[in-house]
């Protein structure tokens, strides 16, 4: 499989779990940014999480982001994903987040 580089999407993330991106059987990934932006009014917390087989890690917890700003939650880190694993994103209000993950597809 040739490597190549996607945007996963999701839109109108809320209080329940919203999957980003989920690693394809024998494959692996590149988490390289994932931005997050807040289409309410006020000031929300929104969650990532990275879901392995043996459980769940947050990348960022509760992070508070201003009313109509957006911010990118990797910061320059980046996280190798393989087959099975999950980016989960959640938010403190019901269709308050879009967010968009920078992912690197296709890694041997």
């Amino acid at each position: 499989m040739a490597t190549s580089f996607i945007n996963a999407t999701v839109e109108d993330v809320g209080t329940a779990e919203s999957v980003v991106y989920s690693v394809p059987v024998d494959s692996k990934a590149i988490l390289i940014g994932c931005n997050v932006a807040n289409k309410t009014g006020g000031i929300l917390p929104v969650s990532l999480i990275l879901r392995k087989a043996g459980g769940d890690t947050y990348i960022s917890r509760n992070k508070r982001i201003g009313n109509g700003e957006s911010d990118e939650l990797m910061r320059g880190n980046k996280l190798v994903l393989v087959a099975g694993d999950a980016i989960i994103a959640t938010s403190g209000l019901d269709n308050s987040f879009d967010v968009i993950a920078s992912i690197l597809v296709g890694v041997a």
